[in-house]
């Protein structure tokens, strides 16, 4: 099915609002429930110990933590587990056995039988910008709650391309391994045969890429529901092969080897070919729309500087720049924000500015972010708009001890909007104060 990029541009942005404001309501409400759980090791005395990187990265631990709850339920239909126990861990250099690792995953029991899942994590890729803490912590993530629903032997026996094959999916770092692959160069010929577990040794590029698609072949062959039911399944009976029949028509591990390999080929050698910009800003806007937002911005990025006419470049940015945001770089969402003048006839100026506003709170401009909500309730006719508005200014009001004010804007958003989700956020914050 085709789109058009004006139609199919606006129904993304209409979901992208609601992107915004769910996943802050979740992260607000959650934490505090998620610090009885996750434990971080602040014994950590690297070379990034006063770099303002780690800093951030200490302070959005705690919500990329539960929003990696959100991404495992999306991705392969895993409820949210209320209890876990994780401790994440800070290198300056990850390596196992010799080979330089992004993260790890080893969980444990203790003696009184509790499983204890800890995550390390290479500061160096994060801090110099080679991977995300939203990719890296969601792709850890994936390993830990896949053993701790299993049990850790049952899950350890796993073969590679389930349990590398879905963190890979669920993180949604396949794009970019496979653009990885792509620049290092590979033999078509040697992509696919056997699986490769090798007794929990770092799996190569190639291996990574293959896993990874071997689980896409499955979700765009069968469909996303039938892909939860196998996960659900497999997490209970821990037999690969009797859910694969069950769920996908009696397919068998052999016959999937043998379909997902040309599947595997078919889709690196697409990939190996030039795309336009525009076929790049179509990929984006598909990614986007599918919740996948590094695969997102890689596709955005390639497509922004190489060709698009204004009205594309708008798109491209405005998307990008909510990508930015989910991986919590307000900075480069503000930065694309300001590299164009909103055209109504392309982008809703009222979600821009709301946007805009928010990349602005969230890097510290308070004033401009305030007067910015204040501007897009006074104008928006979209409803969502106007409440998400009135949060942030009685936000940013309590924030600088205008305590009267703050509740006179609550009043207001009470009174408009008596059934949202942001009352009780306001009351709690107003009371505290």
């Amino acid at each position: 099915m085709k789109y058009s990029l004006h139609y199919y541009n606006k129904a993304i942005i209409l979901k992208t609002f609601a992107i915004i404001v769910l996943v802050f309501l979740f992260s607000f409400v959650k934490v505090n429930d998620a610090q009885a759980v996750l434990h971080i090791d602040t014994s950590y005395s690297g070379r990034f110990r006063s770099h303002p990187g780690f800093a951030k990265i200490m302070a959005d631990l705690p919500f990329v933590y539960q929003e990696s709850f959100l991404k495992i339920n999306r991705a392969l239909g895993i409820p949210v587990r209320e209890q876990m126990n994780v401790v994440i861990l800070f290198s300056d250099n990850l390596t196992y056995k010799g080979f330089r690792l992004r993260g790890k995953r080893q969980s444990v029991k203790t003696a009184n039988k509790t499983l204890v899942h800890y995550i390390h994590l290479d500061l160096d890729f994060l801090i110099n910008g080679q991977a995300t803490l939203a990719e890296e912590m969601t792709h850890e993530m994936t390993h830990a709650i896949m053993a701790d629903c299993m049990g850790l032997r049952e899950y350890d026996i796993l073969p590679m391309w389930v349990k590398e094959g879905t963190a890979v999916h669920t993180a949604d770092q396949g794009l970019a391994r496979i653009k990885a692959l792509t620049r290092k160069g590979f033999d078509i010929n040697a992509i696919g045969g056997e699986d490769e577990n090798i007794h929990g040794n770092p799996i190569s590029l190639e291996k990574y890429v293959e896993n990874y698609l071997k689980v896409s072949f499955l979700v765009k062959t069968f469909g996303v529901n039938a892909f939860h039911r196998f996960i659900k399944k497999l997490m209970k009976s821990g037999n690969v092969n009797q859910e694969l029949s069950a769920c996908f028509n009696g397919l068998t591990e052999d016959v999937m080897n043998q379909y997902s390999s040309q599947f595997i080929k078919n889709t690196l050698i697409a990939n190996t070919r030039p795309s336009t910009a525009r076929e790049n800003m179509m990929k984006g806007v598909k990614y986007f729309d599918e919740g996948e937002y590094l695969s997102a911005r890689l596709a955005l990025t390639d497509a922004l500087y190489g060709g698009l006419n204004d009205s594309e470049f708008q798109k491209a940015a405005y998307l990008l720049a909510e990508c930015y945001i989910q991986e919590r770089n307000p900075q480069g969402a503000l930065y694309l924000l300001k590299q164009f003048k909103p055209d109504p006839r392309n982008i809703p100026v009222d979600r821009y500015e709301f946007l805009r506003a928010y990349s602005q709170y969230a890097t510290g401009l308070v004033t401009s972010a305030y007067f910015g909500f204040k501007r897009t309730f006074e104008t928006s006719n979209n409803q969502a708009v106007k409440e998400g508005s009135l949060y942030y200014v009685v936000r940013i009001l309590a924030e600088l001890g205008n305590i009267q004010e703050a509740q006179r804007v609550s009043q207001i958003l009470q009174k408009q909007f008596p059934k949202s989700s942001y009352i009780k956020l306001v009351n709690i914050m107003l009371a505290g104060k």
